[in-house]
């Protein structure tokens, strides 16, 4: 009986400790502010280089309207009867066909401006959407670190009462028994037996050990000879 209560309290320990390791977990998580910090600088990087590219796009479309005027120019020059010799014509000629050139470097470059600036938008776009999907996350782990905070606090301090209460029903000998042991295990001192077997270890439980497990009454510490654990042959299993 005695073995069966203090099983059943490191149980509740158990459901603690997984909270406590939850809080752990939470806070590795947490370090998403990291990420949103690195996101950031990325946008404060991208929209300046979108900006120096929308600039320099302004620049190409005033130098592509200062072309097309001057090939409008040229053109109606040419179609006119201004140019008396064929070297006036020839150069007019020339002129044009160098602003048509310009012109295609010009609309090429404005293309490949056109396109970096929507790359970088889009690489913007995207980085907000990690920003808010991550803050989001934040958010949610946030409310549960603080719920399992409360739980935590809550729970340590009923389960001390607790322990306070069972220590007085059980055999000072079994206690100290019990504390000695679980010093060398914090995480839970008694383990199961399942299938004639230590649930922690493995192990197989002699005969005579396993009798005395199946007919004794919890009252007396039994360890595992091989991992030290007490042992504790669940009520279930012995009909």
């Amino acid at each position: 009986m005695y073995i069966k209560l203090l099983y059943e309290f490191e149980q509740k320990e158990e459901v603690l400790r997984k909270k406590e390791l939850r809080i752990k977990e939470i806070e590795k998580e947490l370090q998403i502010n990291d990420a949103v910090k690195k996101y950031n600088d990325e946008i404060a990087g991208l929209e300046l280089a979108l900006s120096g590219f929308n600039q320099r796009k302004h620049e190409i479309e005033r130098n592509l309207e200062e072309n097309e005027s001057q090939i409008k120019n040229v053109t109606a020059l040419l179609e006119s009867n201004k140019l008396k010799t064929s070297k006036e014509i020839k150069a007019a000629k020339k002129t044009k066909e160098n602003l048509l050139t310009k012109k295609e470097e010009l609309k090429k470059s404005l293309e490949f401006i056109e396109e970096e600036i929507k790359n970088k938008k889009s690489s913007i776009e995207k980085l907000k959407s990690e920003i808010e999907e991550a803050e989001g996350s934040l958010e949610k782990f946030r409310k549960e670190q603080e719920s399992l905070q409360r739980e935590i606090k809550e729970e340590s301090a009923i389960l001390r009462k607790e322990f306070e209460r069972l220590a007085k029903s059980i055999p000072e000998e079994i206690l100290r028994k019990y504390e000695e042991i679980k010093e060398n295990f914090p995480f839970g001192a008694i383990t199961t037996v399942e299938d004639n077997t230590c649930s922690n270890c493995g192990a197989l439980i002699p005969l005579e050990r396993l009798e005395e497990l199946k007919t004794g009454k919890g009252d007396r510490i039994i360890l595992c000879e091989v991992c030290g654990k007490i042992l504790y042959y669940p009520e279930e299993l012995k009909k």
